[in-house]
């Protein structure tokens, strides 16, 4: 019997753009992904690929659609931006979908502020979910989602590898951003809250230490984690790391 493969993808902010660069290798090599675990921005990408959108579509959604489809201003009382932009296109793009009618099994990572508790989704509406996964405190308003008040999923667990590993997988391939911690450029608020995030990830992910087959880590620390006009950097970074593991993967599919 072949060996079930898992995808955990981390979170990052725009840095998961990478991950794209990671699915773009994985599928020109045929390197079969039966099942994906996301956390904030690796939930977003899980959500489009499960739904079985290719890499090359993924990414060229990502570069034409620019920070007005996703950003929707607010007043600030706990978040600069609503959301309301983002569960509309997410609903556009998942086509309405529940998790059991994704073409790949999904799992979604999110955060539920009162209870103090990591959230694993695997059931109803995948927008609403990523929704919730994406939530950057500070940065995104939290999601009112069935009595829970959901924020970025990266809080809890940031490269969810315990996840995709308990829906079945054999094989786990993570790819992890938070290794690379925050810019030395740090020039908005955006880079503040996204770098800071980052660096409780790196930490989290350092002493879960959960255990995976292959770890893929772009070098993405010269890139930022909340500029738009770095897609092209990340996404490189995604290619050049899944193309250096791939010799890595193939001993695990043989």
């Amino acid at each position: 019997m072949a060996r079930k493969i898992g995808l955990a993808l981390g979170s990052g902010g725009l840095r998961g753009i990478a991950h794209i660069g990671v699915l773009s290798v994985l599928e020109q090599e045929g390197v079969p992904i039966d099942m994906v675990a996301g956390s904030s921005i690796g939930s977003l990408i899980g959500a489009l690929h499960c739904n079985g959108l290719a890499a090359a579509d993924i990414y060229k959604l990502a570069q034409a659609m620019g920070r007005r489809h996703w950003l929707d201003m607010t007043m600030p009382k706990m978040g600069l931006f609503a959301g309301e932009k983002i569960v509309q296109v997410l609903r556009v793009l998942t086509q309405r979908k529940n998790f059991a009618e994704l073409e790949t099994p999904l799992a979604v990572v999110a955060t539920d502020l009162r209870a103090g508790k990591e959230v694993v989704f695997k059931s109803g509406s995948v927008a609403e979910a990523v929704r919730g996964s994406v939530s950057v405190p500070g940065i995104f308003v939290p999601y009112e989602h069935d009595g829970m008040l959901l924020v970025d999923g990266a809080v809890m667990n940031p490269t969810p590898v315990d996840v995709v590993r308990s829906m079945g997988a054999d094989v786990v391939i993570a790819v992890d951003l938070a290794h690379a911690g925050t810019v030395n450029d740090v020039r908005n608020i955006f880079d503040v809250i996204i770098g800071s995030i980052d660096l409780m990830a790196q930490e989290l992910f350092r002493c879960k230490q959960p255990a995976c087959e292959v770890l893929i880590r772009p070098a993405v620390a010269n890139v930022s984690p909340a500029s738009f006009q770095s897609m092209e950097a990340a996404f490189a970074a995604g290619v050049q790391a899944a193309e250096a593991a791939l010799p890595e993967i193939s001993r695990y599919l043989k």
